[in-house]
Parts: structure tokens; C-alpha cells; sequence
């Protein structure tokens, strides 16, 4: 994938990579309209934003930011700060979008046309990235806290292992939930789960 460097922070540029994205958004307005993507966009906009402005805050540097199907993702420097300053960027993320779903439920914005699909968009994206799984915030809240405590190899098995056994309750559930006639994007979500866990 090709690369750009923009402000000293390396940009993924790659077709591959904006098309992935740009198909997902479209899928998404066909899934549930016009305003869906939208209110996806801005959903992932204050997860990341949070991110980078608690980077800001702290003194961790921005070491590339990635774009797929997934949406935008901002990665960053942890090598010289604390495991503290790197839980606390990890969970601004989450926290943020967290708030702004609760923020927005009790407002005149949620008859705005998706305004509540920024809600739960919001919602869904704070709690699933707070879950113990590789590739999420929460796999690499789970990381650096137990880093803190053991050597790095025993500390990336120990994670390893809760993130698999995590993907693995969570197929569970999602495979019962869809026998009972639920929706199939928790299945879909636990077949992600499973690819990032392994």
C-alpha cells in the first residue's frame, strides 16, 4: 500500500484502502438511507477525535493514521510514555462516544434525520471497542494494563488468550441470537471478532 507522509504522520493512500471505505459507507446508506452514513461519519468522527485530542493533551505523538472499510484509524506512539497515559488515550475513544450517544438521546437531535442513528451508532461504537479483542481499544486497554504487571511475551499470551476466548462466547451468543431470529450483524460482528482474536 502506498503511502504518503502529511505534517511528519505517515497517511495510508492505497486504493485499496479508500475504496474499502467508500464501498462500506455506500453499503451503509443502502442498509438504512441517505442519513445513515452521515450519522455513522460523525459517530466515528468524535471516537477518533477523542483519541487524538487526549494524544494532544498527554504528549503522546500521532504515528500514522489509516483509512478502510472500517472508517478512519488513528494509531500512536506509546513507546515513551507510561501504560497510564496510553490506558487513558485508549479509553477517551469509547468514553467519548459513549457521552455524545447519552448527550444527543434527550435532544431535539434525535428528529433530525440520523439522529438516531448517531445515537446508536455512537453507543454500539463506544461499547464494542471497550471489549477485550485484539484490534480493538479494549484488546489494547487489556494489553497495557497486564504489560504493566508481566514481561512482555507472557503479557501478549495472557491477551491473546482472553481476546479468543472472548471471541469465541461472543460467536456463541451472536450464533444463539440469530437462531432466535435476531439480526445478522452481531453474527457478522462475531466472525470480525474472530478473524482480529486469532
Amino acid at each position: 500500500m502506498k503511502r504518503e507522509k502529511k505534517r511528519g504522520v505517515p497517511v495510508a493512500s492505497g486504493p485499496a484502502g479508500f475504496l474499502s471505505f467508500f464501498l462500506s459507507f455506500a453499503l451503509i446508506a443502502f442498509l438504512g438511507g441517505p442519513a445513515y452514513p452521515l450519522a455513522v461519519g460523525a459517530a466515528l468522527l468524535v471516537h477518533e477525535a477523542a483519541h487524538f485530542m487526549t494524544a494532544g493533551a498527554l504528549g503522546v505523538p500521532l504515528s500514522s493514521v489509516r483509512i478502510g472499510a472500517w472508517g478512519a484509524r488513528t494509531a500512536f506512539d506509546y513507546s515513551a510514555v507510561s501504560a497510564g497515559r496510553e490506558i487513558a488515550v485508549l479509553v477517551s475513544g469509547p468514553a467519548a462516544s459513549i457521552a455524545a450517544a447519552f448527550a444527543v438521546i434527550k435532544t431535539p437531535l434525535t428528529d433530525v434525520p440520523g439522529g438516531v442513528y448517531f445515537v446508536l451508532s455512537s453507543f454500539a461504537l463506544g461499547a464494542v471497542n471497550l471489549l477485550p479483542v485484539r484490534g480493538l481499544d479494549g484488546g489494547a486497554i487489556l494489553s497495557a494494563a497486564v504489560g504493566r504487571f508481566v514481561l512482555p511475551d507472557r503479557a501478549w499470551r495472557i491477551c491473546r488468550a482472553v481476546s479468543r476466548t472472548f471471541a469465541f462466547l461472543f460467536w456463541g451468543l451472536a450464533a444463539a441470537a440469530q437462531a432466535a431470529g435476531f439480526s445478522w450483524s452481531l453474527l457478522l460482528l462475531s466472525l470480525y471478532f474472530l478473524v482480529r482474536a486469532w
